[in-house]
């Protein structure tokens, strides 16, 4: 994965309109007529991010309509139940979106072996607000690529900290109805052990196949690493997605860690866009 950023590196320099994009009329307050709308893109079910954006003047909704995230550290399990987890995406422009991630429902517990729950809380979820540009590939070609900033705010209970990241997603047509992705994240985290922020880092590679005109799979692996922990964390992820129209999409899969203290995620969700 270490080979990433030189890949992505080496795509921008083979692309010499990067930055010169046609303009477009179309924008959040004049959108892009419904018979000219590009295929649905979206950034989940896994963890690498789509560099697709939005059309202008049309919205999407992605959500975990139920995701499950068991840690077990010392003979507790640590449990976090999300009830949609919804991404809310507007397009702005014909390569940019606004995303505002919603923490809707949020329970987390801990359980010893054959206890009873402790320190159950229910509450509301943080708040992300993302800015996708998509620096090429929204209207063609075999790759495309997108920075995505973004900020948390601390909405829930156990988060009193803002904290900033920035996204950097890219994906390649393999052909043959073969996709392969990968993003780069860096994010700004308040330590938990001092006053201040330090650095963290998420890399990931993805590969999609489509198996039919409405079904779809994936496999991907990421890791993140912990500067000031020094502390690093594999998983590996796996799911299918079906496309009930060409505005819907139902999904279903599940994170797998590979490392000590990783969590084992397990998730359903579905994507529409009107």
């Amino acid at each position: 994965m270490k080979k990433i950023l030189p890949l992505i590196l080496l795509a921008i320099i083979g692309q010499g309109d990067v930055f010169s994009q046609t303009p477009k009329k179309y924008n959040l307050f004049n959108p892009i007529p419904k018979d000219k709308i590009r295929q649905m893109s979206n950034d989940r079910p896994d963890v690498t991010e789509s560099p697709k954006s939005v059309d202008a003047g049309h919205f999407q909704i992605e959500t975990d309509l139920f995701k499950t995230s068991k840690n077990k550290t010392n003979g507790i399990t640590a449990t976090e139940n999300n009830y949609n987890l919804a991404n809310l995406k507007m397009g702005l422009t014909n390569n940019l979106d606004l995303q505002l991630v919603v923490g809707s429902l949020t329970n987390t517990y801990e359980k010893y072996q054959n206890s009873n729950k402790l320190n159950s809380k229910t509450g509301f979820g943080d708040l992300t607000l993302r800015l996708k540009y998509n620096l090429w590939g929204n209207d063609g070609g075999k790759t495309a690529f997108a920075i995505m900033p973004y900020i948390n705010f601390p909405t829930s209970a156990d988060n009193n900290y803002t904290e900033p990241g920035i996204v950097f997603p890219f994906s390649v047509d393999l052909g043959n109805k073969f996709n392969f992705g990968t993003q780069v994240q860096f994010d700004w985290l308040k330590s938990p052990f001092k006053s201040g922020y330090h650095g963290s880092i998420l890399q990931s590679v993805v590969v999609c196949k489509e198996l039919t005109k409405s079904l779809e799979t994936f496999v991907e692996s990421y890791y993140t690493h912990d500067f000031e922990a020094k502390e690093t964390q594999v998983s590996i992820n796996g799911g299918i997605g079906y496309m009930v129209t060409d505005n819907m999409k139902f999904d279903i899969g599940f994170n797998l860690g590979l490392t000590k203290n990783t969590d084992k995620v397990y998730f359903i969700g579905f994507s529409f866009r009107y």
